[in-house]
């Protein structure tokens, strides 16, 4: 019985470790003349956050304020919100899954897209999750968002498989991706 006690608290910790580090340090930057900050987000941002969501998602919000907040208050989950002044630009959410990052959602306002902000949420989730041991990362994406679909390629996502009517309301698949952190990425991060 010890032995397998031993063996399941091995198991969990790989599933969950209990030293995660998803704090994240503030910082700013510019792209095409717009001042952005990056921060860790916290509950006072979950209204922006569902605002930006329904303009990203022609008036629907996918996640509503009740899933926000169970996000933020997983010890194994991080939000990143990007802002121009005091407005939100973009945000991205991750879960750490054992040895995988896994992307949760990840939006970027009309106006600002193509300007490479989602790929370099995408680019500092990934140093969060090789930080914390990750080998991998996954998300899901509507296997009809041709866009977003390309971002996650152009960053070396590959398709995995389909997940029939993921979006249930929708009645929409979603395509599973996978991307191996590679050699040249964990070295940036050291």
């Amino acid at each position: 019985m010890v032995r397998i006690v031993t063996m399941w608290k091995k198991f969990n910790n790989f599933l969950h470790p209990a030293e995660l580090d998803l704090n994240f340090e503030e910082l700013a930057f510019k792209v095409n003349g717009y001042l952005l900050n990056i921060m860790q987000a916290n509950e006072a941002h979950i209204s922006d956050v569902i605002e930006l969501e329904r303009e990203v998602y022609y008036g629907k919000t996918p996640w509503n304020k009740r899933a926000f907040e169970s996000e933020l208050s997983k010890h194994n989950t991080i939000y990143l919100v990007v802002y121009n002044g005091a407005g939100l630009v973009a945000f991205a959410g991750m879960r750490m899954q054992g040895q995988e990052g896994h992307i949760t959602n990840i939006a970027v306002k009309p106006m600002f897209q193509r300007l490479g902000i989602g790929t370099y949420l995408l680019k500092l989730l990934t140093e969060i999750a090789y930080k914390n041991r990750a080998v991998q990362m996954t998300l899901e994406v509507r296997t009809d968002n041709r866009q977003a679909r390309s971002v996650y390629q152009k960053f070396g996502f590959v398709p995995n498989f389909v997940r029939k009517n993921y979006y249930i309301s929708e009645h929409a698949d979603a395509l599973s991706m996978i991307k191996r952190i590679t050699d040249e990425e964990q070295e940036e991060v050291n």
